[in-house]
């Protein structure tokens, strides 16, 4: 894989630094995968199974950066970066053990799992500067994670639906260490437990022609946090929040209603949580926040839905949202340090209107169009060189999906994409337009086994992106080309086409993303 690309710093600091970069990058990633699992029927009622699978991800990349350092409009340096990094991303072991079952009106349902990694991250960087000393930088950052969860759920029918009764269970480890034989970042240990109990109920309904469906969930979330094997009590949190939600939904004729209201939160990542510093080159390091707290969300949906035509609308409020943030050391101002802060509230709304529907164009052909055009706006404010600044332009996007279905198993696809300049639900404003289309046919052979595909995508190279972050005191426009445009010939063979019959649906899966 090739990337490359730019950005622009503007620091308004004790002295005004402009910084513009260029930069390339390859990578290769061999990636291996295996699993083995069962299931077994006992009867109708009864089914229980489980699975291994571990993973095994290496990822190389090479690096290029150029540098210009203008202070006060005079030229400082010119930095060359080249590195090379290592990241080794295995073993990886996820495994699952499940159980559905009746005893008389009573259903079961439970889920145990357990995932564990290890990831070993070694980088080489030259430095090299035309004014000043050079550097050569090595680092070291190995990370462990590891969790245990179950999900308990049992149903019984109730008047006219039924209620559900249950309880979920995760215990996380999460373990950083740094190492930086320079000493240019200083070295760092750090690690985090945390366990998380959450029963819940819920209750679904047919009242007439109303389908009702309500719950609430309770959850008691312990965090630790400890530095150098010391817990760090003001780093340490407890929560203890309830997170309801409705829906309800009916139909008028043809016409199809539905509103909903969820109360919902996002955890920070463990790797955001982190205090480690990241060492990218003498300009630029990151960090996490021990001190995040988790997002919460308000949402109202709504959505009306007519033969193949469909409106819905998304309103979200948003309490501590997270937003990157870009600071300079107070020792050095041409030194910038990335990290994550809760911001103050944001609202969101997402208006999409779109349209679905199967058209007969001739005798085994079927034209099929999914066409959506979204609106998103957001309603933020944040800080930007001592004033505030609205972050409210709203961004239109459009997706026309076509699929045409021919005789003797041919199809053709072909999708075009792209939207206006705006913000997305952060302090980042795209300012691309980003027209993507692509193309592809396919035919289906042996009795519908060998699939072969020819695919021609991002047709007119618009995978170039830009963007601005507005930070406190900072600007920061970056330029990249995601190399989007390429063309393959894929074949696929069907060795066995029955349906998985596995039942199991995993316990603690939002924390399985958070490490």
């Amino acid at each position: 894989r090739w990337n490359s690309g730019g950005f622009e710093q503007t620091v308004f600091a004790d002295t005004l630094w402009t910084i513009t970069n260029r930069h390339q990058s390859t990578e290769r990633n061999p990636y291996l995968e295996g699993r083995a699992g069962f299931n077994y029927q006992l009867n109708d009622s009864i089914s229980f199974g489980g699975f291994y699978q571990n993973t095994y991800d290496y990822v190389k990349t090479h690096n290029d950066n150029a540098d210009d350092l203008i202070a006060n409009g005079s030229p400082y340096d010119h930095l060359h970066n080249n590195g090379i990094r290592r990241d080794n991303n295995s073993p990886k072991h996820e495994a699952n053990l499940y159980f559905t079952g009746k005893a008389g009106q009573f259903s079961i349902d439970f889920n145990a799992d357990y995932t564990a990694y290890k990831r070993v991250s070694r980088s080489q960087q030259q430095e090299l500067s035309s004014n000043y000393e050079n550097r050569d930088v090595n680092t070291e950052t190995m990370t462990r994670g590891s969790m245990v969860a179950e999900k308990l759920i049992v149903s019984h029918p109730l008047w006219r639906g039924q209620v559900s009764v249950g309880e979920e269970y995760t215990n996380t480890r999460w373990r950083s260490s740094f190492e930086n034989a320079e000493g240019y970042i200083a070295n760092s240990n750090n690690e985090q437990h945390e366990s998380n109990i959450a029963p819940f109920v819920e209750l679904q309904q047919r009242l007439g022609r109303f389908h009702l469906q309500a719950g609430v969930r309770y959850e008691h979330v312990a965090s630790d946090y400890f530095v150098g094997g010391r817990r760090q009590a003001d780093q340490s949190r407890t929560y203890d929040d309830l997170y309801p939600s409705v829906a309800l939904s009916t139909s008028v004729k043809k016409v199809q209603l539905s509103l909903s209201y969820t109360k919902r939160t996002n955890r920070p990542a463990y790797w955001l949580l982190n205090n480690d510093v990241i060492y990218e080159n003498r300009l630029n390091r990151q960090t996490g926040n021990p001190y995040l707290r988790p997002v919460k969300y308000h949402s109202l949906n709504a959505m009306v839905m007519w033969k193949g035509f469909y409106a819905t609308t998304n309103f979200v409020h948003c309490i501590d949202p997270f937003l990157q943030m870009m600071e300079s050391l107070e020792q050095d101002s041409k030194v910038n340090v990335a990290t994550i802060r809760n911001y103050n509230d944001c609202d969101w709304l997402i208006v999409t209107l779109g349209a679905q529907k199967s058209v007969k164009l001739a005798s085994g052909i079927i034209w099929t169009p999914q066409y959506n055009v979204t609106l998103m706006k957001q309603w933020l404010t944040t800080t930007f060189n001592g004033l505030d600044k609205h972050l409210n332009q709203p961004q239109l996007s459009l997706q026309l999906g076509n699929i045409v279905t021919l005789p003797h198993d041919w199809l053709l696809q072909a999708d075009f994409n792209m939207h206006t300049h705006g913000y997305t639900g952060s302090n980042f404003k795209i300012e691309t337009t980003n027209a993507m289309l692509s193309l592809s046919v396919s035919k289906d052979l042996l009795k519908q086994r060998l699939n072969i595909k020819l695919t021609g995508n991002d047709l007119f190279n618009q995978g170039m992106g830009r963007g601005t972050f507005y930070f406190n005191r900072m600007t920061f426009t970056k330029t990249e080309d995601n190399d989007t445009r390429y063309v393959s010939l894929s074949l696929r063979y069907r060795f066995n086409v029955t349906p998985s019959k596995y039942k199991g649906t995993g316990a603690g899966n939002a924390e399985k993303n958070r490490l």
